[in-house]
């Protein structure tokens, strides 16, 4: 039997691994007809899935592995913004009741609950969200899956490793090409070449302040303001900041500003005064609301 994750209490397993912020996880089905994640942390290949009793670890049996699917499912107490509850029961539900204490979240819970922050290889979150920069999920899976091909180190038969920034910052133009990057390429490239030289260090950006790792991170070319907050969230675990695309936008503005336009500091501004050190946690339940709820053409009410 899969070994069960009790700290992953409340974790919505398929509405986390679909939420954006990461692009390695394939869904499949098993021979009983269970749903299976499948996704590579680092340089394992992790199986993972969920029934009414919760969270399972199907593969791999191996030491320190749950305690890896542990802290990158954002479950412990490193997943927790600072000064936040540690006590009992889990990182999710916790994060959650103080997220519905503000009204329009407690509203909007009912339809994302389960939505956990992932704690992901800051190099990988940054080649990745400069490659999705106007792009869509399928595709931006397609061209990371071709580059692990190409560059990454085989794990067993059919799977690879992201590739290290000295692979990436080497490989030659008909290779990016081939990833599907476009015009993409050249930013791939230059941030490769920064984070290799050791001019950009991932390491030290998660230490600094978020305005200070910001404004280093827009001197990386391909690096604006939502991909730059992006990789403040999702890779360097600056759990403040609020990446505004036009799905968050479209959320705040309806559900906050009854659809008044808001200017992206605006918004910004909002969401560091509204939610506080849980503002990163917000904007998923809000993006993933405004994509299920809030289409252009109607407006629903949470």
């Amino acid at each position: 039997m899969p070994a069960l994750l009790p700290e992953a209490s409340g974790l919505h397993l398929r509405r986390t691994l679909d939420s954006g912020q990461a692009f390695r996880w394939r869904w499949g089905t098993t021979a009983d007809g269970r749903e299976i994640a499948t996704g590579i942390i680092g340089r394992r290949i992790f199986q993972l899935s969920q029934d009414a009793q919760g969270l399972r670890l199907v593969s791999p049996d191996a030491p320190g592995a749950r305690e890896a699917l542990r802290r990158y499912l954002g479950v412990g107490s490193s997943g927790m913004p600072p000064g936040s509850d540690t006590g009992r029961g889990g990182a999710v539900p916790r994060i959650e009741a103080a997220l519905a204490a503000d009204p329009v979240l407690g509203r909007i819970l009912r339809h994302t609950r389960g939505i956990s922050l992932l704690v992901q290889d800051p190099w990988e979150v940054l080649i990745s969200f400069i490659i999705s920069q106007n792009n869509n999920i399928p595709k931006i899976t397609r061209s990371i899956e071709r580059l692990s091909r190409a560059l990454g180190e085989p794990l067993g038969e059919t799977a690879h490793a992201f590739p290290t920034p000295a692979r990436l910052a080497s490989a030659r133009s008909r290779t990016l090409r081939a990833g599907l990057l476009g015009y993409r390429a050249p930013y791939v490239r230059a941030a490769a070449r920064l984070v290799a030289d050791g001019t950009i260090d991932l390491a030290v950006l998660g230490r600094m302040s978020e305005d200070e790792a910001r404004e280093v991170l827009h001197r990386i070319p391909g690096v604006g303001e939502k991909v730059g907050d992006c990789i403040l969230l999702f890779g360097l675990r600056h759990l403040t900041a609020f990446p505004v695309d036009v799905w968050v936008q479209r959320g705040v503005e309806r559900l906050y500003f009854r659809g008044r336009a808001r200017t992206l500091r605006q918004i910004q501004a909002f969401a560091r005064a509204r939610f506080g050190p849980l503002a990163g946690h917000a904007q998923q339940h809000l993006f993933a609301y405004a994509r299920a709820h809030l289409r252009p053409d109607r407006v629903r009410r949470a």
